[in-house]
This record gives structure tokens, C-alpha cells and sequence, in this order.
């Protein structure tokens, strides 16, 4: 295996040589104990790879350094135990003299299904997801995680390193699927049938990157609440904190509740039913004179300065002539409530420390700074410095030639990324993507959800990491795609659940229970006359143009 101009490149003759899994039928040797297989691929020789350890972790054992992620997306959570026993191996991949992408792949000592995952990296990467791998055991799948080539969740890895940049933006998740389906090939003496990635926000985008640019790594893939556009992204908080620059602009956090329940009161009910979930927020026309004071709570009402800010936020930033640069953030009825990720408590605040560290760390040389950022001129200098790094690009037809699946949604009221940019990449892959693209890729745009899970609505379809062994296609967005994949089961509605967080820590959600049907784009959710609004069963998906 060696890297052409940072892209594995196989060679049949090499990995044969290595490996003897693609040459012609040989006698069968005689069964290698676990801890002997395991072992053994210490000793593998692949080009620019570095295998540090490779042994068998017992069963149900707590897992060395392995923690699940902590609110915030750190490595400091419960410590990762009660698995099967599985052989984990740990590395290092050098495309360069500049990278340094380290890799862990485990694999079920037994039971192990054919199929193989590949975990996401939220944000900025900067550690292994020891909770996609546990799931990916869990699944009785091989997996594998990549660091996204450095160890910190901040831009400062990337000043002066644009190989890193490079490594972050598609090379370490590429190289360590070719890396760990290698090793998996080894250790079982067999190749892999199956390949999947379930990712959500950078995850997203790290599925839609895989896709377009390696289209032979994975045969499904899960993009969720993806980061279509990092450029853009960086534009669109930028024009949240020019918004609420001029005297009195500033809209202040608590305000987020009147705007919630003033957008709910007027359209509600355009979905059919009034229940604090608001179907497709595009439909209302909303009436921002109703925020105004006068009329409101003194301590929440708006200013006229502060309405032109919030209707700013909303449309998104735009240039001199009236052509908008990036989706902005549309209202959804779901203002507060929503954790760390509300207009609340996310949206309003500050920004102008991610949008330096994108304009001055990211790019091989500085882009200025938030304060002389120039919407007419610098959306093309930012695109022509970052864009084909980090970017996503809407042409999919090589995944979908070869069979490739693949499964988009987004919360309605995300507030880190922008959902109707998930519709046009959408409407985008359809136009650039072939014949194969309209029966090879679903869209699920679900109302009342912030960014990844959370908010009011039905926020828990199984959207993390490779589903549990008794997940069914209904309700798991990860076994919908694998159920397409393997049994051409085309997903056109998921069930999804209120309680996100509390089902991720194994708690029963607090209240009674909250239920709805998710339908793939365009259709929507018709409650039959009558019917439990609570009930996934109770609707129906119907289609409408948009």
C-alpha cells in the first residue's frame, strides 16, 4: 500500500504479498487463537503506517483510555466497558512529513458479520469516537476511528499546517478505511461485505465528502445535519454577529422565548394540528411587527433595531447587490429549550472566535479578520482558499453507479448549521448525480430538532454510530441503511421519539411517551382525523411540491 499524492493506491501484487487474501484458493491453515491473530498484525507492514499495539481486550472489561464524548464533544465521558471481546489495534498513518493521523480499528473476536463501520468526527475532530466503535462491536461489526489527523478540538493545529488541513478535510477518514479494512481482511482471513458510515454535522460532512471523492469506501452512508459548506458556514456566523453590531441591534438571549412563542402562534396551525411543532417553518409568513414593543412584555419585546437584526439572521448574509452568499437561520417555533445548541444559548452569542480561527488558521495564509471580512468580494477568496479542502460537492454519481445509498436529514431547528442548505445540496445531487440518484438517496427534514438531536420534537431515530443488534429500519435511521443496502428496503418514513439525551444514557424520557412520523422530502406527516397526535401510527407521509 503506499500513498500517491496523499490517496492509497493498492497494489494487488503488495497486499498479496502481505496479506495472501487475493490470490488464488490455498489449503486452509488451521485456526490461529484470537490473541495470536490479533497480535500478528503488530507485525503488518504497510507503507507510511505505524502499528503501535495490537491486542485482545477481554470481555466487559473497561476499555484503557477509551471515554465517550461529554457534552461539549470531548473524550471525557463514562469510560467505554461491557463489550464483547474484541482485538483493538492502534496507529498511525504519515501521508506526509507534516501528518501524523492516528487510527483505532476493533473487531469482534467473535460473531463478527461482514460488515464494516467507520465512525464520524464531530466539529474539528481531534480524537478517536470510542463510542461509534463500542457500537460498531455492539452491532457485531468491525469499526474504526480516526483522530482526523491531530489532538485538539481548536483551529491552533491548523496555523501553518495546511498538510493538516488537508488530513481533516478528507484524507484521514480515506486512509483509515483503506488501512482498517486491510487489517480487518487479515484478522479474519476474509474480506469485508458490507461498508457503512453514519456521521452527523462534520460526521455529515465526512459522509458526503466519502462519497464524492471515494465513492468505492463505503456502499452506505448516513449524513446527518451535514457541514455541506464550511465556507459558507464561517459566512453565515459572521453575518449573526454583523447583524447585532449597530447601537441597540443586539438581541438578548431571554428574547428567544417571545420569538418562539409568537412564530408557534401564528403557524401552528398551517400543519394541521396545534401541538408546538411547526411541520415546515418555509410556510409561515411570519409577522416580525408582532415582536415589537407595545404590544409585548416590556422585558421581551423588540426594537426596530433589533427586528431588522433578527429579519438579517434569517435571510442570511448577502452582497451589495442583493445575491445571498449562505443560507441564514430560519425560524422553527423551536427557539429554546433545545441544551447547549438553542437560540438561546448558542445562536446569539458570540461568534467571532470560530469565524477567525476559519479566515486566519484554516487557509494556507490569512484571510483577514472578522471585522474586514468584505461580503462582496471575500466569499470567492475564502472558496478559492478552502473550498475544495473542506467543502462538500453535490456530485454523487460515481457512489450511486456502483450502488451506493444514501440518507440525509436535518433538524429544522439546527442553529449550528444551516438546514436549508441540506435542501439544496439535495436538489443540487439530484440535478448532478444521474438517473440512479432519485431512487438512491432520501431526505428526511425533521421539524422541531436542533442540531444533531435535542429540542421539542421527536428527536431519537437511532442517529448514532452503527445500531444495536435489536434496532429495526423503522425506527433507526443506522439499521434503515443498512436494511437498503442488504435487502433493498428503500426507507420512506422513519418513527422517531422525544428524549434523545435520556435514551443515550439508557433512561426512560421524563413525561408521557411523544411520538412521530418522519417521511422522506417532500412528503409530510397528515394526522388522520381523530388520531393520537402522539402516535407515529396516527399519520400518514403525503407529498407536496415545494
Amino acid at each position: 500500500m503506499k500513498f500517491s499524492n496523499g490517496i492509497a493506491v493498492i497494489s494487488i501484487a503488495a497486499v498479496c504479498g502481505s496479506f495472501s487474501l487475493y490470490g488464488q484458493a490455498q489449503a486452509q491453515p488451521a485456526p490461529v487463537p484470537a490473541e495470536d491473530a490479533c497480535a500478528r498484525l503488530a507485525g503488518t507492514h504497510l507503507e507510511q503506517v505505524e502499528i503501535e499495539s495490537a491486542k485482545v481486550q477481554p470481555a466487559d472489561a473497561e476499555v484503557e483510555g477509551a471515554h465517550r464524548p461529554d457534552m461539549t464533544g470531548e473524550p471525557h465521558g463514562a469510560a467505554v466497558s461491557g463489550l464483547q471481546a474484541f482485538c483493538r489495534v492502534i496507529g498511525s498513518i504519515h501521508p506526509t512529513s507534516d501528518s501524523n493521523i492516528r487510527f483505532e480499528v476493533w473487531m469482534p473476536v467473535n460473531g463478527w458479520n461482514g460488515r464494516f463501520f467507520g465512525a464520524n468526527n464531530g466539529g474539528f475532530a481531534g480524537s478517536i469516537r470510542y463510542d461509534d466503535l463500542a457500537a460498531a462491536v455492539k452491532n457485531g461489526a468491525a469499526g474504526a476511528s480516526t483522530d482526523g489527523g491531530h489532538s485538539s478540538s481548536d483551529r491552533a493545529w491548523s496555523r501553518g499546517h495546511f498538510e493538516r488541513v488537508r488530513d481533516y478535510g478528507w484524507r484521514s477518514l480515506h486512509l483509515t478505511t483503506v488501512v482498517a479494512k486491510a487489517l480487518v481482511d487479515k484478522y479474519y482471513g476474509r474480506q469485508v461485505e458490507h461498508s457503512y458510515f453514519v456521521g452527523c454535522s462534520n460526521g455529515g460532512r465526512q459522509a458526503l465528502t466519502e462519497a464524492n471523492r471515494f465513492p468505492e469506501d463505503y456502499d452506505g452512508v448516513v449524513a446527518g445535519a451535514p457541514v455541506t459548506s464550511w465556507t459558507a458556514t464561517a459566512m453565515n456566523s459572521l453575518n449573526v454577529l454583523r447583524a447585532q453590531q449597530p447601537p441597540g441591534a443586539a438581541i438578548r438571549p431571554e428574547q428567544a422565548h417571545l420569538i418562539q412563542s409568537e412564530f408557534l402562534k401564528q403557524c401552528d396551525a398551517l400543519d394541521g394540528q396545534i401541538d408546538g411543532i411547526v411541520n415546515d417553518p418555509r410556510k409561515c409568513k411570519f409577522d416580525y411587527s408582532k415582536l415589537a414593543c407595545g404590544t409585548n412584555d416590556p422585558s421581551l419585546c423588540f426594537t426596530p433595531p433589533q427586528i431588522t437584526a433578527l429579519k438579517q439572521i434569517n435571510a442570511g448574509p448577502h452582497d451589495a447587490a442583493g445575491h445571498r452568499v449562505a443560507w441564514g437561520f430560519p425560524l422553527s417555533g423551536s427557539e429554546v429549550g433545545l441544551g447547549n445548541v438553542g437560540w438561546d444559548t448558542a445562536l446569539l452569542s458570540p461568534r467571532g472566535s470560530m469565524i477567525n480561527g476559519m479566515l486566519q488558521d484554516l487557509p494556507a495564509a490569512p484571510l483577514g479578520t472578522a471585522d474586514n471580512f468584505d461580503f462582496n468580494t471575500d466569499p470567492a477568496r475564502l472558496k478559492a482558499a478552502l473550498g475544495d479542502e473542506i467543502d462538500t460537492k453535490p456530485d454523487l454519481r460515481r457512489f450511486f453507479d456502483r450502488g451506493g445509498k444514501l440518507i440525509l436529514w436535518h433538524g429544522w431547528a439546527d442553529v449550528v448549521l444551516q438546514p436549508e442548505g441540506t435542501v439544496e445540496y439535495y436538489n443540487e445531487a439530484l440535478r448532478n448525480s444521474g438517473v440512479k440518484a432519485k431512487n438512491a438517496m432520501r431526505l428526511f427534514m425533521i421539524p422541531a430538532i436542533s442540531h444533531c438531536s435535542g429540542g421539542t420534537g421527536a428527536d431519537a431515530f437511532g442517529q448514532v454510530g452503527a445500531a444495536p443488534p435489536d434496532a429495526t429500519p423503522d425506527r433507526s435511521v443506522a439499521a434503515a441503511i443498512v436494511a437498503w443496502v442488504e435487502n433493498n428496503r428503500t426507507p420512506e418514513a422513519l418513527i422517531g421519539r422525544h428524549g434523545m439525551s435520556e435514551i443515550s444514557a439508557g433512561k426512560t424520557p421524563v413525561g408521557p411517551p411523544m411520538e412521530r412520523l418522519h417521511c422522506a422530502y417532500p412528503a409530510e406527516p397528515v394526522l388522520k382525523p381523530g388520531a393520537d397526535v402522539n402516535s407515529a401510527s396516527s399519520y400518514t407521509c403525503v407529498k407536496h411540491n415545494h
